[in-house]
């Protein structure tokens, strides 16, 4: 299987939690690879995730060295979680603002760590 397919694979299983409405392995611009199955087709929220994501990016590039995990923000009734995988590629997960983040925080990283083993 082709390392796509895998990551693929990975995100389609965190889609299948509740609270998570889309996720994705992005670099600058969100161009990567998005399962075909994301809950939210909001593209007003796609456009605006462009704009924020490419300045957050220049600023985990920047901070990559010093142990940049994660970083979190909110946009409307999304809240919006990056976890750097490499200096240019993240992990995305859009969930909405009341989900339970103490379970999500588990997933998520296991999926992180899943996608950087693929990787690698």
């Amino acid at each position: 299987m082709a390392k796509r397919e895998e990551i693929l694979e990975v995100l389609n299983d965190l889609l299948k939690l509740d609270d998570v409405l889309a996720c994705m392995v992005a670099k600058k611009g969100l161009e990567g690879i998005v399962p075909s199955n994301i809950k939210v087709k909001n593209v007003d929220l796609w456009v605006l995730l462009v704009k924020t994501t490419d300045r957050l990016f220049d600023l985990i590039e920047q901070f990559y060295d010093y142990g940049n995990t994660r970083a979190t923000f909110e946009i409307g009734t999304y809240v919006v979680i990056t976890e750097p995988i490499s200096r240019n590629n993240s992990l995305i997960v859009v969930i909405p603002p009341l989900a339970n983040r103490g379970l999500l925080n588990l997933e998520i990283e296991n999926t992180k760590r899943k996608i950087k083993k693929i990787i690698n």
